[in-house]
């Protein structure tokens, strides 16, 4: 009895971990602390932090940036980035984006990214 629980619970994850239905999440879990400066090293806040993934053009709001120009990244389950892009956008900045694995790996599954912002040009 014990062995069948066991063996329907394993046929489950598996069968879940396989889906690439649209319910999938696009992230693939780990921490990552992120914050957003100006050139001259200045925290930017409300900054628009979009979400997309390698290979595609569509990018989903996900976080803004707070007074000290932070934002936090907490998929699950543990493990390292991946196809994660982040897309940050400010009036009168430069958008910019950044993969998830170009993060500095602090410690087993958590990591930092620092993004520095450029003002736009002057017309």
């Amino acid at each position: 009895m014990r062995r069948t629980v066991l063996v329907a619970c394993a046929a489950a994850l598996l069968i879940g971990a396989c889906s690439k239905g649209p319910t999938r999440a696009i992230v693939d879990g780990y921490t990552l602390h992120g914050v957003v400066t100006a050139r001259d090293g200045a925290p930017l806040r409300d900054v628009s932090v979009l979400l997309g993934r390698e290979g595609s053009s569509e990018f989903h709001p996900f976080a803004t940036t707070g007074a000290d120009g932070a934002f936090l990244f907490q998929p699950a389950p543990a493990t390292g980035p991946s196809t994660e892009v982040f897309r940050f956008e400010k009036p009168g900045f430069v958008a910019r984006e950044e993969f998830a694995r170009t993060a500095t790996r602090l410690e087993p599954y958590r990591y930092r990214l620092e993004v520095e912002l450029d003002p736009e040009p002057a017309p």
